[in-house]
């Protein structure tokens, strides 16, 4: 099967093609041609080297130590949509053409009418000359990290054809899109994967952990063999959304900002600090996980893991890089746990009222414009009452306003 991949950067290189190739080595036959989606020419190092590069897989995974190397055969071309388009669409209505995947960040799934640099119109151009071939139709698996990726292209890629009605029923009835979810911390073209490959610039290191969740029937596996170790269909993907988002995703908000106050400058810095560490578990284990909707056991498991994936040596989880935007993150990440909670949970109470110290400290140089101005100008109580920045007036939440007064004491 040919995979038409729109995005050539370093998530996909270490998430979605070492699983084609384990695919691969158990005889799916699968051939990646990835495209550039933004103007300009490819790296050319790929040309060079044909395709091929290495993954570096380094970290901790069920308390033992990874170092591993795999060469990757899989990727076999990287075309220019601004360049070779004719290639690409002799490409997209090849009858060997199977499914479409993507990563071209959580920006890259919008709706700009008539703009030819948009993934979704690029797409939709795909699909109707694929519909005027009387091509088969494509399994396409976004892996953006937005809610409901395939519904949300779905609905962009039919709106750039309400103008054609052959490609709209096409896409519409003869394509499935599919909602996903990514959970892989994919480092890129780090030190150690130079040191490890210096002939090869394309080499990419990742953490030992992958999840790959498909909201599919089973049956999409007769057609894409993803491997069920890494890979999980089913019926609903929301639960494993809202598991790394509370677990991975708010686990780091909440330990930024003391983090940084405290000094230090990685995750790994604070998982080595004992007092941290123990923070950091009682946040997850006790605060974090009674709000996910999945079993014990498979929730603590993946809660372990995460510890695992924190303490990773290679991983240099930097603070600096996970406290940008943080009063968005705080809202969306935190806030939800907060008011689920039946009773204040306390490090992410807290771990507000250290925001709004980080910020009075060094100013909130990794948010907007708008809303460092905000923070600039506020007091606590005007913060806390901010409805443009939290959806809601803080001040609500029993005990939150006391929590964030008390960083001060």
């Amino acid at each position: 099967m040919k995979i038409l991949q729109f995005g050539e950067g370093v998530f996909l290189r270490g998430f979605l093609e070492p699983m084609i190739e384990t695919m691969n080595r158990r005889g799916f036959g699968g051939e990646v041609y990835a495209v550039k989606p933004r103007p300009g020419r490819p790296d050319p190092a790929f040309a060079a080297q044909g395709g091929r590069y290495h993954v570096l897989t380094r970290g901790i995974a069920a308390g033992r130590a990874v170092d591993d190397v795999s060469e990757i055969t899989c990727l076999k071309r990287v075309l220019s949509s601004s360049d070779e388009w004719p290639e690409i669409e002799k490409l997209a209505v090849d009858p060997a053409l199977g499914a479409v995947f993507s990563n071209t960040t959580e920006a890259g799934i919008r709706f700009a009418s008539g703009d030819a640099t948009s993934f979704p119109f690029q797409l939709a151009r795909l699909l109707a000359a694929r519909a005027r071939a009387g091509a088969p139709g494509l399994d396409i698996l976004p892996c953006e990290l937005i809610e409901r990726n395939g519904a949300t292209l779905r609905d962009y890629v039919l709106r750039h054809l309400a103008d054609d009605p052959a490609g709209r029923r096409y896409a519409a009835e003869e394509c499935v899109f599919y909602d996903t979810l990514v959970d892989r911390i994919v480092a890129g073209h780090t030190a150690d994967a130079a040191a490890a490959f210096p002939e090869d610039p394309l080499a990419v290191a990742a953490e030992p952990f992958a999840f790959f969740a498909v909201q599919a029937p089973a049956s999409l596996r007769a057609r894409l063999p993803l491997p069920p170790e890494t890979a999980l269909l089913a019926d609903d993907i929301a639960p494993y959304r809202v598991r790394k988002l509370r677990c991975l995703n708010a686990s780091h908000t909440a330990m930024a900002a003391a983090g940084r106050l405290a000094g230090r400058a990685e995750v790994g810095e604070l998982l080595a600090d004992p007092g941290f560490r123990r923070r950091i578990e009682e946040t997850l284990f006790g605060e974090i996980l009674p709000t996910i909707p999945l079993p014990e056991a498979e929730k603590t498991a993946y809660a372990r893991s995460v510890l695992e994936r924190f303490v990773n040596p290679f991983a240099h989880h930097r603070l600096d890089a996970i406290l940008l935007q943080s009063a968005a993150k705080w809202r969306t990440r935190i806030l939800p746990i907060v008011r689920e909670s039946p009773h204040l949970p306390p490090y992410l109470a807290r771990s507000l009222g250290e925001l709004f110290a980080l910020y009075r400290r060094f100013g909130a140089a990794g948010e907007s414009p708008e809303t460092a101005a905000r923070f600039a100008s506020a007091d606590d109580d005007a913060l806390l009452a901010d409805e443009t920045l939290w959806g809601m007036d803080l001040r609500t939440i029993p005990g939150l306003a006391a929590a964030v007064a008390a960083v001060r004491r």
